[in-house]
């Protein structure tokens, strides 16, 4: 049964759970051993050492938080802010652990938070000159276990993560909220780690190093650069309630991507961290660059210098205003193929992508897709799934992209590709991205008799031997922002009902009795200019190309006209858009009015049988 404890102490501001329970210790003059019985932060097994694992510095368990409010007398709101609890809604890596440790599961080891390790502050440690905080020392603070915390404000100095006398890491024995938990009469901020190496024996039977971290070698400390003292701030305030907590999530995900590819490429990202001295960083990712280190690209080093010059260097990518373009040198087809990065690093930082690219900020998402070697998909193995944030559907597409996007956008790419290709790949592209699956599949929904492979790859190749692969992209990127900016028309919808369209006879007799008035001459038959002219105006109210249009029902059983029909359409198509040669222009305006009328009959109908009731009128 749970008893209060004979004294208590008030909670620090942001001091972790694990400080406290040592702090209450060295007040209380017993090993924490004792005080995590006491408080039922673990179960009491005689003749045993409490087993506590750290997955209580995330949360505290009902049962658990109601032991130890009893026990030490604090309010839940106090025993709460002892845990990463409150910071979850902020930092993802913290909500992502509670999901697995509320299903039963042990913490996972992930690369954004530190389950068995810390940073500290030797001046905070020292205390604020209380007496309380004189004699039992300041606090470990909550925020030390996050790796983007990596300076104090209050003191501006980078934190430390060795003990000045050891020179060994300041960790958590992992599994265990404290390191050493049944030595007694340590102060909380000795260090707790043994003297010997080897054998978990014979660190137990080792004199501990007993260092005071708050008492750091003489000489000033690392001065905190003022660009990395403005970061840690931009940091602190995410992390604080003032921020909603859907900006600081979306940030913290999109800085810990970004940090995983400039760990990935350093030091190609050496320059987004001008201002800094950055040897250390060179030093920890130089080591990191053998296989061994291939899947954990993403985990920041401890050293808290090396650790803030990637997260400056990826805050000063993400504040860009092209974000794609300041991503681009970071992972281009060339860093997995040529630039003696191993393959599995950027595989690793693909698939932490594809796992996370929900929790980053749609502006990520957007410019980051390409990035990657697979793109969102329906499970594994699945089809590929719509890009996010698309403001038109695949139905709003032209399966003929408007000449004037294409010259004001691709005109860089004419001097290897032809404008009508460029044109008709493009809308594939563009119907992917919102359609999803492949672009055999885009081409497909746009009516385009031909089978899409190979589509796209030519000129993505091409612009990756022009020193500039992600070039076709931002072009796609340009020309559907002013698809999405323009008024949407269902072009789906048009192709569908003038599927089985054709010019209907008394149609083209009132278009034809015009002409004859002219004295001008023919060059086809009336019936094969009446079919001609059906694929010139379904181009136009489609925006398609002439070499799709539907075959017409009576050139179907009829080689002949068929063979004729499909000469002519090219030949009359091409004069009409010369409008050169006197018969045709006086044809094209006629033709371009039909259209027209064509054009709003369609759109103002759902139905084949309401399109034919709506011309006939």
């Amino acid at each position: 049964m749970i008893t209060p404890l004979p004294r208590s102490l008030d909670p620090l501001p942001g001091e972790l759970l694990a400080g406290y329970v040592m702090r209450l210790a060295h007040r209380l003059d017993v090993a924490p051993d004792t005080v995590l019985r006491r408080t039922g932060l673990a179960e009491y097994q005689p003749n045993t050492q409490a087993v506590t694992r750290t997955a209580l510095s995330l949360e505290l368990p009902a049962r658990r938080m109601n032991d130890f409010q009893t026990a030490t007398r604090l309010t839940g709101d106090e025993a709460t802010a002892l845990t990463l609890l409150p910071l979850a809604p902020r930092y993802p890596p913290i909500a992502h652990s509670l999901d697995v440790v509320r299903a039963g599961k042990r913490i996972p080891a992930l690369d954004w938070l530190f389950p068995a390790a810390a940073r500290y502050c030797p001046d905070c440690l020292a205390g604020d000159g209380t007496p309380s905080q004189t004699e039992h020392g300041g606090p470990w603070k909550t925020d030390w276990r996050l790796p983007v915390v990596f300076a104090c404000p209050r003191h501006q100095r980078f934190l430390e993560h060795l003990c000045p006398e050891c020179q060994r890491p300041i960790a958590d024995r992992v599994g265990q909220l404290i390191p050493r938990p049944t030595i007694a009469g340590l102060h909380p901020a000795q260090c707790r780690a043994p003297l010997a190496h080897g054998s978990r024996r014979a660190q137990r039977a080792a004199q501990l190093c007993g260092a005071r971290l708050d008492q750091q070698p003489p000489g000033p400390a690392a001065p905190l650069p003022p660009e990395l003292a403005a970061l840690q701030q931009k940091i602190t305030t995410m992390l604080s309630p003032d921020t909603p907590a859907t900006t600081a999530s979306e940030y913290f995900s999109d800085l810990q991507m970004t940090s995983g590819l400039v760990m990935i490429t350093w030091p190609r990202a050496r320059p987004t961290a001008s201002g800094i001295d950055t040897h250390h960083t060179d030093l920890v990712l130089a080591a990191r660059q053998d296989l061994s280190h291939s899947i954990n690209v993403s985990t920041p080093p401890p050293h808290a210098p090396a650790c803030s010059s990637i997260l400056l260097a990826a805050d000063t990518i993400l504040s860009a205003t092209d974000l794609r373009t300041a991503l681009a040198p970071l992972a281009p087809v060339e860093n997995r193929t040529r630039s003696g990065i191993a393959p599995k690093r950027h595989r690793s930082w693909d698939a932490a992508f594809r796992r996370y690219q929900d929790d980053c900020s749609q502006r990520f998402q957007s410019a980051a897709e390409y990035l990657v070697s697979t793109h969102r998909r329906s499970g594994r193995g699945g089809s590929r799934l719509p890009q996010l944030g698309l403001d038109y559907g695949p139905q709003h597409v032209p399966a003929f992209l408007p000449l004037e996007w294409a010259e004001r956008h691709l005109g860089a790419f004419t001097v290897a590709f032809s404008m009508p290709v460029l044109r008709r790949t493009t809308s594939a592209f563009l119907v992917r991205r919102a359609l999803g699956k492949t672009v055999v599949d885009a081409a497909e929904f746009l009516g385009l008799g031909i089978d899409g492979k190979g589509m796209g790859t030519p000129i993505t190749r091409w612009a990756r031997r022009q020193g500039t692969p992600e070039a076709f992209e931002r072009a796609v990127d340009a020309i559907a922002a002013e698809l999405a900016s323009s008024p949407l028309i269902d072009y789906q919808h048009r192709r569908t009902l003038l599927a089985d369209w054709a010019l209907p006879p008394d149609a083209w007799r009132h278009i034809d009795d015009q002409l004859k008035r002219q004295p001008t001459p023919r060059y086809v038959s009336e019936d094969r200019a009446r079919l001609a002219a059906t694929a010139y105006i379904w181009t136009q109210v489609t925006y398609g190309e002439t070499q799709f249009a539907p075959q017409p029902a009576e050139a179907r059983n009829d080689p002949a006209l068929d063979a004729a029909w499909s000469q002519d359409r090219f030949t009359i198509g091409h004069w009409l858009r010369q409008n050169k040669v006197p018969f045709y222009q006086q044809m094209k305006p006629l033709l371009d009015a039909y259209a027209d009328q064509l054009t709003r009959a369609v759109d103002a109908t759902c139905s084949g049988r309401q399109l034919k009731r709506s011309l006939a009128k």
